[in-house]
């Protein structure tokens, strides 16, 4: 028999027992639906947890910091290596790395038209801005030729007010994060900042920066900062630990001695950088690398050392799910073998006929095998579409429940991606076809002869 006419006649003798097909599908689309839907709330939670870690801060991205070294049990085990000019060749040097900037950190309190606020700089390397992921929403990004300029992050004007209104109001408070027109920060671009800064002998220094740049919404964890090119950074902050220990900005001891450590050796080499930050080209190489650079004596912190836990977290809970699902659609592939079994019985004469007229064992069996597998088909092609249903349904109606659009975020509690679809229709399939195989080597094993006179 041909493979063709062998599909034809599995299909016929399906559509002639109606009931009994849509009864037996209806078990693998339940099966089916139960599975996918079970993991797809699985992947669903790990995707939601990765976007609301990416809110706060980049998966690709590797903070290291100078000072006390800690264990994982929060114990001290001492001071981290220097973080200097040495320190960036290494890390640029290793594997998956896409991006290196040292940078410093000093704060002073600003002035920006009427208003005042506490103003926190971070000085980078301004050609590593694109690789460190920072995003413009209006003006520009720093480049080269920058002095004083800073890009500012999107909350930086929440952080200013003014002193009348204030005391016209009896009290200073916080008003929270913007939200779109509103925003102060927006008026605050091409407008000149002006920063008090003080060195440790008491002197103060006022330096002015042109706002050149506002980040956009999506660099949500640098929207209290503003950025400026590293070089100047370095010389303000030359200037605010002149001086001996005791002035306004404090010391680590003895005076500084410009390109070396303090007179009396203790603390940090003043030209030290605060911070280098890390990028890699995958979440992966992320957390190999950090792990790798804290085992190089460096206090190394990267958000994607958290998703090892939401992620074995998300591994239990779909095998859990899972196995629910996989239950429900054990019970149908028994519905299928006992669908199968019956149709023998009632076309036993059939059986007897088509050994008799010379169709061999292969071809009766795989007739069998091939009703078996269209139902598991229709049943996982029915019980997909279901699937996309239900997980639409459930990401609809189901975030309101949970806190969903929560800063603007999108929450995916079901998720069903392109190869758990492909997967279940397969296992739907392959479920059918062994479900079919006791049924087919019964039909294999009638007697011809047994078979005609019976019927």
């Amino acid at each position: 028999m041909h493979k063709s006419d062998i599909i034809k006649m599995a299909h016929k003798n399906l559509w002639r027992r109606k009931v009994r097909t849509f009864l037996t599908v209806l078990g693998v689309l339940i099966g089916t639906t139960s599975i996918i839907v079970m993991i797809s709330l699985g992947i669903g939670l790990t995707e939601t947890s990765k976007k609301t870690m990416e809110q706060w801060g980049s998966l690709n991205l590797i903070e290291i910091y100078s000072g006390m070294r800690w264990d994982n049990e929060g114990n001290p085990i001492g001071q981290s290596n220097p973080l200097n000019d040495e320190a960036v060749q290494t890390f640029k040097t290793m594997p998956g790395v896409v991006g290196v900037s040292p940078g410093y950190n000093i704060g002073g309190m600003a002035k920006w038209g009427r208003k005042e606020g506490h103003l926190q700089i971070v000085g980078l390397d301004a050609s590593q801005m694109p690789n460190m992921e920072f995003k413009i929403g209006e003006g520009r990004l720093l480049n080269a030729e920058d002095r004083f300029n800073i890009v500012v992050g999107r909350e930086v004007g929440q952080q200013f007010w003014d002193p009348k209104e204030m005391e016209r109001m009896g009290e200073h408070f916080y008003m929270g994060p913007s939200d779109g027109e509103n925003n102060p920060t927006l008026e605050m671009l091409n407008q000149r900042v002006s920063v008090d800064m003080y060195n440790r002998n008491g002197q103060k220094r006022t330096y002015n920066f042109t706002v050149v740049g506002i980040l956009s919404e999506e660099n949500r964890d640098k929207s209290w900062q503003s950025y400026a090119p590293i070089g100047e950074i370095k010389r303000i902050k030359e200037f605010m630990n002149a001086g001996p220990q005791g002035g306004n900005q404090g010391g680590r001891g003895g005076v500084t001695v410009p390109g070396g450590r303090s007179r009396n050796n203790e603390g940090p080499d003043p030209n030290d950088y605060d911070f280098i930050w890390v990028r890699t080209n995958d979440v992966s190489i992320t957390k190999e690398l950090s792990k790798e650079i804290r085992d190089m004596g460096y206090q190394a912190w990267a958000m994607a050392d958290n998703l090892e836990g939401i992620e074995e977290q998300a591994k239990v809970m779909q095998a859990i799910l899972g196995g629910i699902g996989g239950i429900t659609l054990l019970v149908a592939a028994l519905g299928i073998i006992n669908t199968m079994i019956m149709s023998i019985y009632e076309r036993t004469r059939e059986i007897g006929i088509m050994k008799v007229i010379g169709a061999s064992f292969f071809d009766i069996r795989l007739l069998f095998l091939t009703e078996a597998g269209l139902i598991g088909l229709f049943g996982g092609v029915i019980g997909l579409a279901f699937s996309y249903g239900a997980s639409w349904v459930i990401n609809h109606f189901g975030a309101s429940y949970i806190g969903g659009g929560m800063m603007g975020q999108e929450v995916t509690i079901s998720l069903i991606p392109p190869w758990l679809a492909i997967f279940a229709l397969i296992f739907s399939i392959l479920i059918g076809v062994v479900a079919g195989i006791y049924p087919a080597n019964r039909a294999v094993k009638l007697s011809p002869i047994s078979a005609i006179r019976n019927e």
